[in-house]
């Protein structure tokens, strides 16, 4: 462990000049950001599942014909209500929020990706923590440790276009940036991928893997296929189609354990506007569940891990029948670049879910025939290289039949970029709350309503 530590540290001054996650499952999310829509694009985490690489970078640590690189991401945000102290809110726990989270107030997290080439072969170590310990009391379950290892092979059997990979890794589909969440899914997973190059800058890939059963949970072993590929139909318009199944048969004795299985399928398309203005991102997908409450966090979709998440946050957990039920799903992101400094993102997401429980007096408790539906406009002027100045706007609607089930959100923002390697930026937020808007059951002791009020200063990069 020592050893490795040392590496990182002595590989930390290049990491500016490292290569970007060599991942590559089928996707249309751009790989890099346009020069004329950094107005509007911010630094987040590398969740592009790319359909191109990027050639290595010449500043790289090469020993004895192996190549070493070290890339990541990391954001540490400061958050508080006015008093101060923490801020109660219900739109911040990535998964615990479900369909109301915005990603205005993230918590901190870091990922880094050490990896070692040798010719055609790379060896891919990913290690991912929050809570920084010297700053809050660090919890076991949010340090992850090495958390990701992999091999993956180039031109596999001499095949130019094949690659390999196998090992403990991700793949992520449809990611929407603006509230960081998959669409078609991230894969957590144990297991083998296999993909090709087609001709004319399509990729098409396919792979299985499994994820350990948790037991003390009643969550059995689950594995997880997928299909997913893309492919340019013109300069400016790429689509892309993605076919996931992740299922349980994991019944034992004495365990409450049932069979359960998931499909996920739909398509995406993105749209590059001329001379380099930005894109206008559209995805669609739809889910099929049958006793997914069953199911380990193999897949995660809509900020819900695996079968159970996806329960508790969309299918309920009193009459769903074990979380069965059916959800469709429609997501559009478009960042544009209308002059080099004045730039514009409109972005939205609507969801319809089909449950077994349904309660027509109480429409808290119903979650059948729900639509839930969140947009938002952040409008940005680049006032100089070093400054930008915007504006967040967010409307979430938690159903649209009980509109008071709802809430907004303002949120000016000063960032200071850091060329395109990193930023700082102090965020304030208003929010205004429907009359049934609350904080979830036992988030905070004795208290039932979010602050509306709330300051954050953060810093992020990414190499």
């Amino acid at each position: 462990m020592t050893r490795i530590a040392l590496a990182l540290l002595l590989l930390a001054p290049l990491a500016a000049h490292a290569e970007p996650t060599a991942d590559e499952p089928a996707s249309v999310t751009p790989v890099a950001v346009p020069k004329k829509a950094a107005a509007i694009d911010p630094i987040t985490t590398d969740d592009s599942v790319r359909v191109e690489t990027t050639a290595p970078g010449p500043a790289a640590v090469e020993a004895a014909g192996v190549r070493f690189e070290l890339h990541g991401y990391a954001r540490m945000p400061l958050s508080a209500q006015t008093t101060p102290r923490e801020p109660f809110l219900i739109d911040n726990d990535y998964f615990l929020s479900g369909f109301a989270y915005t990603r205005l107030y993230e918590p901190d997290w870091s990922e880094l990706f050490f990896s070692a080439h040798k010719d055609n072969y790379k060896a891919e170590f990913g290690l991912f923590a929050s809570l920084y310990s010297d700053y809050a009391s660090a919890r076991l379950e949010n340090q992850l440790g090495i958390a990701q290892a992999s091999v993956t092979a180039e031109k596999f059997l001499n095949v130019e276009p094949l690659s390999v990979q196998i090992g403990v890794f991700w793949d992520r589909f449809g990611h929407v940036e603006p509230y960081d969440t998959y669409i078609f899914g991230r894969t957590h997973q144990g297991g083998v991928k296999v993909a090709y190059k087609l001709p004319g800058g399509g990729h098409v890939q396919t792979g299985i893997g499994i994820h350990q059963a948790q037991l003390q949970q009643n969550l059995g072993l689950t594995p997880v296929a997928h299909l997913a590929g893309s492919y340019p139909i013109t300069d400016a318009v790429t689509v892309g189609a993605y076919a996931l199944r992740t299922w349980t048969r994991d019944t034992r004795q004495l365990s409450p354990i049932q069979d359960g299985t998931m499909y996920v399928t739909g398509a995406d398309a993105k749209y590059k506007l001329p001379g380099e203005r930005g894109h206008v991102y559209s995805a669609f997908s739809f889910y099929h569940m049958d006793k997914v409450l069953y199911l380990a966090p193999a897949l995660e979709v809509m900020h819900s891990t695996g079968g159970r998440g996806l329960t508790e946050n969309f299918l309920g957990t009193d009459a769903s029948e074990d979380g069965s039920g059916r959800m469709y799903t429609l997501a559009v992101d478009a960042p544009i670049a209308i002059t080099d400094r004045i730039g514009v993102r409109a972005f939205g997401m609507a969801s319809w879910v089909r449950s077994p429980q349904r309660d027509e007096m109480d429409p808290l408790a119903n979650r059948d025939r729900r639509l839930y539906v969140k947009w938002g406009i952040e409008p940005s002027y680049l006032v100089i290289p070093q400054l930008r100045v915007s504006a967040r706007f967010d409307r979430v609607i938690l159903d649209m039949y009980d509109q008071e089930n709802s809430f907004r959100v303002l949120s000016p923002r000063i960032t200071f970029p850091l060329a395109t390697w990193g930023e700082l930026f102090f965020m304030y937020s208003h929010y205004w709350y429907g009359d049934k808007i609350q904080l979830r059951s036992g988030q905070v002791p004795l208290e039932t309503m979010p602050d509306s009020d709330v300051f954050k200063l953060q810093a992020q990069v990414r190499w």
